[in-house]
């Protein structure tokens, strides 16, 4: 789990942080937002859904896990498996994010830490602040975020322009198990086809055509998913140890090293 904070003097002069080495910090995603100008990119190597959130905001994510809590985009090491890594993940434990309730106006965002991330801690090799001001590596950040919150914008409305068309329908995965994954929708490519010319070039001018085209283009990707799925679902053999080691008296193993 995320607890996101925002960064501030009070709560990170004593707080350091560090590039991430690995993609723990993912392994509880399943899904992940995905920007317009990534979309083509992701979609060469993940399965791409259209996501309705509780307010009923639309959104174009990546799939990246069978099941609410899963991800299937790792390895034993936490070493990303996949040819792309969405932008979100990379900027981690940075977010761009709405103030609290009551504090500044609904649209402004401010540069939020994940406090539950295994990069932030006392012992950390980058500072957060220099004399209260953002440090040169995290206004960096900041500044990539700033762009990539305002692309994440735009791609909404993107997809409410395909939901407005009536484009999107429910796509009805399954997992290994063949339980039904909730809550994701897909192009309608027979709708889409059907469409008349005025209304495409609507959607063309606000970008909603171009993530149509990306997400049917994913869909191609949803096996090797899934293949990913079975094969960590799948236990270590278990060897006799004796086959390889004949004369082992003695050998002791520790798993806390």
């Amino acid at each position: 789990m995320s607890r996101y904070i925002p960064l501030s003097p009070q709560r990170f002069n004593d707080l350091r942080w560090q590039r991430f080495r690995d993609y723990r910090h993912a392994a509880g995603f399943h899904l992940m937002p995905v920007a317009a100008p990534e979309a083509s990119a992701a979609a060469a190597h993940l399965p791409l859904a259209f996501i309705r959130d509780p307010e009923g905001k639309g959104s174009l994510c990546a799939l990246l896990g069978l099941r609410e809590g899963e991800n299937h985009c790792l390895d034993a090491k936490h070493a990303w498996q996949v040819g792309y890594t969405p932008a979100l993940l990379r900027s981690h434990p940075f977010r761009l994010l709405p103030p609290p309730k009551g504090q500044g106006e609904p649209h402004q965002r401010v540069l939020c830490v994940d406090m539950e991330s295994p990069w932030v801690g006392p012992e950390g090799d980058q500072a957060f602040l220099e004399d209260g001001q953002m440090t040169m590596a995290v206004k960096e950040i900041f500044e990539f975020l700033g762009g990539l919150t305002q692309h994440l914008l735009r791609t909404e409305q993107a997809v409410a322009a395909l939901d407005e068309a009536k484009l999107l329908t429910a796509w009805k995965l399954e997992d290994e198990q063949g339980q039904v994954i909730k809550g994701l929708r897909r192009v309608d490519e027979a709708r889409l086809n059907k469409l008349d010319p005025s209304t495409l070039a609507v959607l063309h001018a606000k970008g909603s055509l171009a993530l149509a085209y990306a997400q049917l283009i994913s869909t191609h990707q949803w096996p090797a998913l899934k293949a990913r799925a079975l094969r960590t679902r799948q236990p270590a053999p278990k060897d006799d140890l004796s086959k390889f080691f004949p004369d082992h008296t003695g050998l002791q193993f520790d798993f806390d090293r």
